[in-house]
């Protein structure tokens, strides 16, 4: 698996290179380059936090199964801040108004609408949520779509990023919302 760094036109070929048969090519955040995006990520999210007394995460994922797990594991970690799930786009949207979510993690590929088309909606009234595409397909033309549709940020489920994702978190948090604080 050959991977590419996409933060901003970068192009730095990262990670495992071996075996050179396996000619498939993914994309993300070389290492410097996720470090750059999770600063990115907290200083967005802390003008943020100084505006609300409560930080809120909004999970948009139609797979009960994942949707269930990463809630469990945000809400282990994270016991302090609001955590709520979605199954679809009309229940998202109910609960972006009622909730007011600081932070979204938004699946593509939804019943009904899909997620970027939930963004742009999202975006159009509710400029300061920060919303950060969460999906099992990392395509470039995804990454594109996301991007246009006025994500934030675009990360790639799998066991490795959820580390990734937690620490993403945990570095947004305001220190009130982090466990042992």
């Amino acid at each position: 698996m050959i991977q590419v760094c996409c933060y901003k036109g970068c192009g730095v070929v990262y990670g495992e290179k071996e075996p050179f048969s396996d000619k498939s090519v993914t994309h993300g955040y070389c290492p410097k380059h996720f470090e750059i995006t999770l600063n990115e990520v907290k200083t967005h999210v802390e003008r943020l936090a100084v505006k609300t007394l409560n930080f809120k995460v909004l999970l948009v994922e139609d797979s009960t199964l994942f949707r269930e797990s990463f809630l469990s594991t945000l809400r282990q970690r994270f016991p302090s801040i609001e955590i709520e799930g979605a199954g679809d786009g009309e229940e998202a949207l109910q609960k972006v108004e009622i909730l007011r979510p600081n932070l979204i993690f938004m699946d593509i590929r939804l019943p009904g609408e899909n997620g970027l088309e939930l963004t742009r909606k999202i975006k159009a009234s509710h400029l300061g949520i920060i919303v950060i595409i969460f999906t099992s397909y990392d395509l470039p033309e995804y990454r594109e779509a996301a991007r246009l549709s006025g994500a934030d940020y675009f990360f790639q489920k799998g066991s490795s990023a959820l580390e990734d994702i937690l620490r993403l978190v945990e570095s947004i948090l305001p220190p009130r919302g982090r466990v042992g604080k």
